[in-house]
């Protein structure tokens, strides 16, 4: 499924406001909202930086009211627009409102969950009623997408950087997150 098709996707980033106590709570538990803070934005920057130019990309944020900071922080690229209401399934749907087709594309992450789902067609079973943060996130996806008869590329599975064993894993992958990027980071 990959390359060769000339379509250009819409990349759209469910982020939060980088403040500390918002960002990476799970993390934070054992290293402080300081430094977890400081890992989010690190994090977010290093996906960015990854990102091909060409790609559009729409930031959804959340809390609504946080638009100035998410644009001084992330730049001018984006369309930002807030997230709507409710838990992740409901926000996740809003968000997926604007992309089109039927395949979906999964990254699976470590911990049994995901670090990215593409989709051509908004569906809302895929995430109403999911046991978000338990290791059986990706497992129910896939078998949604089964019940909906999609076909789905899986990418490599990745690191969900919730915890400290998680974050100093990541830096020994990818040196340039112990870096510091930011001013204000």
């Amino acid at each position: 499924m990959a390359g060769g098709t000339g379509v250009i996707p819409t990349l759209v980033l469910m982020l939060k406001a980088p403040v500390a106590g918002q960002v990476k709570t799970r993390l934070a538990a054992e290293i402080g909202d300081a430094a977890a803070l400081r890992a989010y934005r690190r994090l977010v920057e290093h996906l960015g930086a990854g990102l091909p130019p060409e790609w559009p990309v729409e930031v959804h944020f959340s809390p609504a009211e946080a638009e100035a900071d998410m644009r001084h922080w992330l730049g001018g690229r984006a369309l930002y627009v807030p997230q709507s209401p409710g838990d992740l399934g409901e926000r996740l749907i809003a968000a997926a409102a604007g992309l089109a087709g039927r395949d979906a594309v999964l990254g699976p992450a470590v911990d049994g969950g995901y670090y990215l789902l593409g989709i051509k067609a908004v569906e809302r079973t895929l995430f109403e009623g999911v046991s978000w943060s338990t290791a059986t996130v990706a497992d129910e996806t896939r078998a949604r997408m089964r019940r909906l008869d999609w076909t789905w590329m899986e990418l490599a599975e990745q690191e969900d950087v919730d915890d400290v064993a998680a974050w100093d894993r990541a830096q020994r992958k990818h040196p340039s997150l112990g870096a510091k990027r930011s001013a204000t980071g």
